[in-house]
């Protein structure tokens, strides 16, 4: 390898820690904004599936009790089918 390739690959690796040492407060402040930001629309989202899941709880308890009352209307409907059945005998 010769010298001016090492000097090149020198030069990229020190590069970026140059510019984050000059951005200083600023960078960190924008960090904690961005941070900030992703935090709040976390925040929002899982509000949002809160509701979301109460409204799914709601309809599941909905769809249990209607089911629960087909259930016993085929129940009725086939006991009085066989109550009409065994009376013919």
């Amino acid at each position: 390898m010769t010298a001016a390739r090492r000097a090149q690959k020198a030069r990229r690796k020190t590069a970026p820690a140059r510019g984050t040492a000059q951005r200083g407060k600023a960078g960190a402040a924008e960090g904690q904004s961005k941070q900030k930001s992703k935090l709040s629309a976390l925040e929002r989202e899982r509000d949002q599936l809160r509701v979301d899941l109460q409204r799914a709880e709601v309809r599941v308890r909905s769809l249990e009790k209607t089911q629960a009352e087909v259930r016993d209307r085929i129940a009725w409907a086939l006991d009085s089918l066989h109550n009409i059945l065994s009376a013919k005998d």
